[in-house]
């Protein structure tokens, strides 16, 4: 694949990863707190150890990308944590 075409794969992949977790979170915060942080991380972490195993440089560069927003949404359910905290206090 050439490297236009890589950019625009990792492009649609980073839109992708953001979208999902973005909803990923609200859902998962809603449901269970912030239990799920710490398996977001470790399934992110995970992700990105298989990017460095990984043979093919798009897909691990797929890999980096997804397994970074993992991490980052482990970091989100606590702050979507203090998101809803705030908000309670502003209703009352």
């Amino acid at each position: 694949m050439s490297l236009g075409w890589a950019g625009v794969v990792l492009a649609l992949v980073t839109l992708v990863t953001i979208a999902v977790g973005h909803e990923l979170v609200r859902r998962l915060h809603s449901s269970f707190g912030t239990r799920p942080a710490v398996p977001l991380f470790a399934l992110g972490a995970a992700v990105l150890l298989a990017g460095l195993l990984s043979s093919g440089d798009l897909l691990s560069a797929a890999l980096g990308i997804t397994g970074v927003t993992l991490i980052w949404d482990g970091v989100e359910i606590y702050r979507q944590e203090g998101r809803m905290k705030r908000n309670v206090t502003k209703d009352t």
